[in-house]
């Protein structure tokens, strides 16, 4: 007659009790620390990739339906314009285009905005005053077409012809195109670390079962189902997942806290902050609800294969 300290062979009556030692098993730690750089890894790629379609939208969004009128400071003949002769051409072409019903707005740039603009090249110590500066006009447009455009660019050649319309399309494409690719090394960095999580789980299950290969096979003769074991394997995988990818994602929490420290406020320059917003951070915070799912499919699949092959 058992007694409550009893157990039968093939019974665990404890949450956290095992028939067999898998919690005592070697090589538990080396696969908690190879979850958690996994999982430090896929939340690095992925705050860079949020990162990424972030500096997407803003540019996007700043740039649509806009486009910049320049008029240089000389004519067709390379004779150097006086500023005021620049300003008065720079304010009919605003006139001009303001007429327009496809035009929005328009906004002169000042000559400290257009200063601001150079002085990274030319330096904040350069004195521009007495450097001749271009005029440029911002405008905004109700809607962007090649027809609205041509009419634009007639109107505005009619007044100076040396004036030039940048409506920024070929530097955005090249933008969406290296964003895009970014995005997409991103994604293929936290696929392969998915497929290598699933095989170091895998790999350890089978190393566990070959270890207590005799223990296995007697339970499973002595009548325990197939699912009960598989549950004592999934168990051991999934806390040790937990762990690695809780560990993983903190250590990511912290790199990124560090980064954003450092880099500070970039909202007017041309990087984008490296900053998340809450729907980002759920996610990154859910890895280890995805690690431990992956896991334990990954386990369960691996011990009813192996547990397939014994009698």
């Amino acid at each position: 007659m058992f007694t409550k300290k009893d157990r039968k062979l093939g019974v665990a009556e404890g949450k956290r009790q095992y028939d067999l030692p898998l919690n005592k098993a070697e090589g538990s730690g080396f696969l908690i620390l190879l979850i958690s750089l996994m999982t430090f890894l896929a939340v690095i790629a992925l705050a860079a990739s949020f990162v990424l379609g972030a500096m997407t939208q803003r540019w996007t969004s700043g740039l649509e339906n806009r486009l910049t009128v320049e008029i240089p400071a000389e004519n067709e003949e390379g004779v150097i314009l006086p500023n005021e002769d620049v300003k008065t051409l720079t304010a009919d072409i605003a006139a001009a285009l303001s007429k327009h019903p496809a035009v929005k707005n328009t906004e002169i740039l000042g000559e400290e905005e257009i200063q601001e603009l150079v002085s990274p090249w030319l330096g904040d110590d350069m004195v521009l005053k007495d450097i001749p500066l271009p005029g440029l006009i911002s405008v905004q447009l109700h809607i962007t077409n090649p027809d609205t455009l041509k009419v634009l660019e007639n109107k505005v050649k009619d007044i100076t012809p040396t004036a030039r319309l940048d409506t920024h399309q070929t530097w955005l494409n090249d933008l969406l195109r290296f964003t895009g690719a970014m995005q997409f090394a991103a994604a293929m960095i936290t696929l392969i670390i998915g497929v290598t999580t699933v095989t170091a789980v895998a790999g350890a299950i089978r190393s566990r079962m070959a270890e207590h290969r005799a223990e296995v096979e007697l339970l499973h003769l002595m009548g325990a189902k197939d699912d009960y074991i598989t549950e004592q394997f999934q168990r051991h995988a999934l806390l040790l997942t937990l762990k690695g990818s809780t560990l993983g994602v903190l250590a990511g929490a912290l790199v990124m806290t560090f980064i954003s420290l450092i880099s500070g406020d970039t909202a007017a320059a041309l990087v984008p902050d490296f900053k998340l917003n809450a729907l980002h951070m759920i996610t990154l915070f859910l890895l280890p609800v995805i690690a431990c799912a992956i896991s334990a499919f990954t386990a369960r699949h691996t011990v009813l294969h192996v547990l397939a092959d014994m009698p």
